[in-house]
Order: C-alpha cells, then structure tokens, then sequence
C-alpha cells in the first residue's frame, strides 16, 4: 500500500519495494535478507526549488531507528555491484526544480524481527527558505515477496 503526505507545495508518496518487482541482483540479495526498500516520489509543487537531504530521513517505530544506507554503507555490503544501482537510490541531497519531481529508492537495514509497522519520517525537506518535516506511516510485509 502506498503512503501519501501532501500539502500545497509537496506530494510525496512512498510504498515499500517488493522481491519480485526487482531485477537487480544486488538489491534482490538485500530483501533476501529483510532489508527494506522504499521507493518515495516527491513532486514539487511550488514555485520555488526544493532540497531533499535524506541523511535526516529515517524508518522508525517503538524500537528501531534506522537511517537509510548510503553509498559507502551499500559499497560495504555489495563492492562493485552497488554501482549498477547508482542514480537509482537517494544518495546526496537531491534538488527538485519548481513543477519537478524524483523518485528514488530508500534502502534500509532490517527492522526489528516482530515490526509489522514502521513510519518513514523525513526531517529535512527544504521548499525556498522554508523547511518541512512530514511523515509516511507503512504496514510492512513481514516477507515482502
């Protein structure tokens, strides 16, 4: 089920990734292992530029706190293959002009064993000078296949 936060200046929305609609090897070898994986789009709506930082993202609930992987934290884990995902996961800030949108994968750790739910929440969202936080609630499959 896809999770949705909008306002006038911002749609996001986010639903989690499942095993079968991945091609890449590297990320299938991930939701092997329970890792989640976020695909969220956000559309700009207003008339200025807007900045996504998603090192002030994180996956949460009563007991995990988790921030996604980023390169280095991928590379660690998969070497060279990580490159074949490149562009395809939020990575540095990402810059959305005015009428744009991104979508890009979130790539999480595992969340605790028994987590059946768990909110994406986004601290830093920049529209102009004005700074947003928001957040996307999720229902997590506990085998996304």
């Amino acid at each position: 089920a896809e999770s949705v936060y909008e306002n006038k200046t911002l749609v996001a929305s986010a639903r989690q990734v499942k095993k079968n609609e991945v091609s890449n090897a590297f990320l299938s070898s991930l939701l092997d292992k329970d890792f989640v994986v976020i695909s969220m789009t956000l559309e700009n709506k207003s008339n200025s530029k807007a900045i996504y930082k998603p090192n002030y993202t994180a996956l949460v609930n009563s007991v995990d706190y988790l921030k996604p992987l980023d390169y280095p934290d991928l590379y660690e884990l998969g070497g060279e293959s990580v490159d074949e995902l490149k562009g395809s996961f939020y990575d540095l800030d990402a810059v959305i002009p005015p009428g744009g949108r991104t979508s890009a994968i979130l790539i999480f750790a595992p969340l605790s064993k028994d987590a059946r739910k768990a909110v994406l929440e986004v601290r830093e969202y920049y529209v102009g000078t004005e700074t947003m936080t928001f957040s996307l609630p999720f229902q997590l499959k506990a085998t996304p296949y």
